[in-house]
């Protein structure tokens, strides 16, 4: 007699946490791989570009030190071109810095005779004007792109037309019944016709066959004969 239907002795013989009395508490342990690390960054030190080191330090100095190191290994002559160029150069700024030094800047008066003001009613004038010219160039250039794309229509309707003519020309060349002013019904020349042994035996008389109803008195027979008997 099986037994698979029968109840284990586990849930049959009952207890206190039979019908789900049992209380579950939260665990008091955790693991140390859930605890919070790098909760601060790590601040830069001196002598690792910190901010007060970057503001004093003068980056443009750097950057052309570093160039005129690297060119310099390469080419002996560099240090003189550019020993000539920087001084050029601060030549020619110290003559700008002079000019705009001299030029001193005019305070324009209202009662000043050689100075034009204009007024409001100019200004909503010239204003006026500049948006009817702005007007006319917009009208224009949509003119011409509209030009443009009945332009491009034409050209590709007038390309499609000439493929068009093309191939119908080409079927009407690929008919012979259509074709007849290119199209020769004639036989092409054969490629043995300018051989040199060709037709040799036009000149000779051909035996006509007979049919000898007798094995002895056929020709084939008396040929067999004549050929390995004679």
């Amino acid at each position: 007699m099986t037994t698979a239907a029968r109840p284990t002795w586990a849930p049959a013989k009952g207890g206190n946490e039979q019908g789900g009395t049992r209380i579950f508490g939260p665990s008091q342990k955790y693991s140390s791989r859930d605890l919070a690390a790098h909760t601060t960054l790590k601040p830069r030190k001196e002598g690792q570009d910190t901010q007060d080191e970057l503001q004093k330090r003068n980056l443009r100095d750097d950057l052309e030190d570093s160039e005129r190191r690297h060119f310099s290994s390469k080419n002996k002559s560099y240090n003189d071109d550019r020993d000539r160029r920087k001084g050029n150069h601060l030549l020619l700024e110290g003559a700008k810095r002079d000019t705009e030094d001299r030029i001193i800047p005019r305070s324009v008066d209202a009662d000043d005779s050689d100075v034009e003001v204009k007024s409001d009613e100019e200004s909503d004038d010239d204003d006026d004007d500049e948006e009817d010219d702005t007007e006319a160039l917009l009208a224009e250039l949509e003119q011409i792109k509209k030009e443009r794309a009945e332009e491009k229509l034409r050209k590709e309707r007038q390309q499609r037309e000439e493929e068009l003519k093309v191939k119908e020309a080409e079927l009407l060349r690929g008919n012979p019944l259509l074709n007849n002013a290119t199209t020769t019904f004639n036989v092409k020349r054969r490629w043995d016709d300018d051989v040199v042994f060709k037709n040799q035996a036009r000149g000779e008389t051909k035996t006509p066959k007979r049919f000898i109803n007798d094995t002895i008195r056929n020709d084939f027979h008396r040929k067999f004969l004549q050929k390995y008997m004679k």
